[in-house]
């Protein structure tokens, strides 16, 4: 007789980043024929990702304006190598 624990099935999980995008119906063809394998159909849209890129560059962007101005840093700060080093100096 099996235990509980020998009894519960382990997945394992793979995530696959695809730039060309025409793969991916043949990709899920050849994965899809193999004996328990699922394909989970949540896939982000170019808006979500287009907004959530523009938001990062935003943040970024308005935290190096900050830092330059001296808001956020000690001192004025010519180029973001500057804003790098002096973190890594508080740090």
């Amino acid at each position: 007789m099996q235990s509980k624990l020998q009894m519960l099935r382990v997945m394992t999980q793979i995530v696959l980043n695809i730039e060309d995008a025409s793969l991916v119906p043949s990709l899920k063809k050849i994965l899809g024929a193999i004996k328990g394998v699922t394909i989970d159909k949540m896939i982000a849209s170019s808006k979500e990702v287009e907004a959530e890129k523009a938001f990062i560059t935003e943040t970024i962007t308005k935290g190096f304006n900050e830092a330059q101005q001296g808001q956020f840093a000690g001192e004025n700060l010519k180029s973001l190598d500057a804003l790098v080093e002096e973190l890594r100096a508080e740090a």
